[in-house]
């Protein structure tokens, strides 16, 4: 059993270096995306933002989040952004109906 416990913090510990690794390649274009966000929280009520959100604003701001690859998975780390506890199926085509998290900006 002690192995399973050492196979899931290696794994964890891979999927975090992955996600810099991926945010450092992509910091222009992920810094951009946070934007994004910040600008939905302020319209939406309670501060609410998703990565469908993003996506959204992105295109309308001329940038694709297709071009963040892994880095999404980046937009809503740091201590301004506090997951609600809820999740929603996407809407973008390509996630498939996946479900994705709700966030709220606690940031300003």
């Amino acid at each position: 059993m002690a192995e399973l416990f050492d196979l899931q913090e290696e794994a964890q510990k891979r999927k975090k270096e992955g996600m810099e690794k991926a945010a450092k390649n992509r910091k222009w274009l992920l810094d951009k995306a946070r934007d994004c966000a910040r600008e939905v929280s302020y319209v939406t009520p309670g501060g609410e933002c998703t990565s469908d959100h993003v996506a959204t604003a992105m295109k309308l701001a001329n940038y694709r989040y297709e071009d963040l690859g892994n880095a999404a998975g980046s937009i809503f780390r740091g201590k301004e952004w506090v997951w609600t506890k809820e999740m929603v199926a996407s809407l973008r085509p390509s996630s498939h109906g996946r479900w994705i998290k709700v966030w709220r900006y606690e940031g300003d």
